[in-house]
């Protein structure tokens, strides 16, 4: 019986080559990474505090590192995940509670103010952390 079936050319599911790259698809890809860079990021936080709680010697240690350019780097980009994750989590718990935001349009628009808000407040962020230490 199975055999009398016609045999159509198509993919079981679609596949991502088939879709076009799209600013909401990036977003909710970066928003994954951001979520996995934040559980990264918090060890280096909680191995800071570690240190504060050891005493001056290792705090030192630690805060060398921290202040280092390859240290600064990753607390940019710390921050960068933190900023972003918590403007697209707003984002997405905006779009569940007025649905009328994931029409297409507006949910393009939306997913590049998260963008900007997230890049623009991250720097901002560094540029005042500079200003006061």
């Amino acid at each position: 019986m199975r055999d009398s079936l016609p045999v159509i050319d198509r993919p079981l599911s679609p596949h991502i080559s088939i879709y076009r790259w799209q600013t909401t698809m990036c977003m909710s890809i970066a928003h994954r990474i951001s979520g996995v860079a934040l559980y990264f990021g918090t060890i280096f936080l909680t191995l800071w505090l570690i240190s504060i709680a050891y005493g001056d010697d290792l705090f030192y240690r630690v805060d060398a590192i921290y202040r280092s350019f390859f240290g600064q780097i990753i607390l940019f980009f710390y921050t960068f995940a933190l900023v972003h994750h918590l403007v697209g989590g707003v984002r997405y718990l905006c779009s569940d509670v007025k649905t009328s935001l994931l029409e297409k349009n507006c949910s393009m628009k939306l997913s590049r103010i998260a963008l900007v808000i997230s890049v623009v407040s991250t720097f901002l962020i560094w540029m005042i952390a500079y200003i006061l230490l």
